[in-house]
């Protein structure tokens, strides 16, 4: 019996191509070892941090913590594992990760807009909020409910769509607006997936974020990276946002970088805290996109966006007293 040579699709070069493309960033010279790229999103897992990056498709890491309690945790190569996600190789633009209830490591694909793990698509969202003028799902949440389920926390960035991504019909029009930062509320059932959600399956939080003076597009206006689930008191769930302000001046500033309480319903809870008084110098000009909790209900651990000349850090910040 011959064996026939069947030539690859259309559908697979250009996926081969496009993973070459996203791969080429990733590997050092050394040695073609995967070096984090692009860090976007962090969670915990026992005494292991999850790591999300938006320049390597189809992977996450997880850097073993080892006796680190911070506040600067480098991530050391020598602690950092790479690893597949299968069925997964199409997530070119990872920006958040988090563990569902039911122990399922979930990664949040920008260009999909949808939360993925090795299985594949595990929720995917609706079409109004896709990727636009580089604006995305950006980070995710997720806490356990008492029958098993996750209650899932997915924000849509907000702040200036890039020029350069705009459609070019609306050019003009659309690099004057600054948009509001939004939260998509919800249910992930255990070991279930949910195919192709509408709007009136989720529930929509517009976030009521400062304005600092100014009109746009020079002024400072906020975009939401990333952000955890935080109890406001006893019997009132809300959220704990990272919130980072960008103008489009040149050269562009990110001048905020707050932690801000909001309810379920948007609205700001209390004062923010500025990051920039507890942050070493060559860390505040940062853009920072990763935010998860360290030690629930005491203190968080977050990371910023590196270019790969070096390793990034994880940084742990305790909440202060009494806000």
């Amino acid at each position: 019996m011959s064996l026939l040579y069947r030539p690859p699709s259309s559908r697979q070069i250009l996926f081969l191509i496009t993973l070459i493309i996203y791969l080429l960033p990733t590997f050092s010279t050394a040695g073609l070892d995967p070096i984090l790229v692009g860090a976007s999103g962090i969670v915990r897992q026992g005494n292991t941090l999850l790591i999300a990056a938006d320049k390597v498709p189809g992977a996450y890491f997880q850097y073993d913590l080892e006796d680190e309690k911070g506040p600067a945790i480098p991530l050391q190569p020598q602690n950092l594992h790479y690893r597949i996600i299968p069925q997964a190789d199409l997530s070119l633009d990872l920006e958040g990760i988090n563990i569902l209830a039911d122990g399922r490591i979930v990664v949040l694909s920008e260009a999909l807009y949808a939360l993925i793990n090795e299985k594949g698509i595990v929720a995917q969202y609706p079409d109004s909020f896709t990727e636009f003028g580089g604006l995305g799902l950006e980070g995710v949440a997720a806490r356990p409910n008492p029958d098993q389920s996750s209650a899932v926390a997915v924000v849509w960035e907000g702040g200036y769509p890039e020029p350069e991504k705009i459609p070019f019909q609306i050019k003009e029009m659309a690099r004057e607006i600054a948009f509001k930062p939004l939260i998509l509320l919800n249910r992930i059932p255990k070991n279930e997936t949910l195919q192709h959600l509408r709007n009136n399956d989720l529930t929509i939080v517009e976030l009521q974020v400062a304005r600092p003076e100014g009109t746009e597009p020079e002024a400072q206006r906020f975009r939401a990276p990333d952000l955890v689930w935080y109890k406001l008191s006893e019997e009132e769930w809300g959220f704990i946002v990272l919130l980072s302000s960008l103008n489009r001046a040149e050269p562009a500033e990110y001048k905020y970088l707050w932690l801000q309480r909001f309810d379920m319903q948007g609205k700001p809870v209390g004062e923010p805290f500025d990051l920039k008084k507890i942050l070493p110098d060559e860390l505040k000009p940062l853009n920072w996109e990763g935010l998860g909790w360290f030690e629930p209900g005491k203190s968080l651990v977050m990371t910023y966006d590196n270019l790969g000349e070096e390793s990034p850090e994880a940084y742990v910040v305790d909440l202060p007293k009494g806000w």
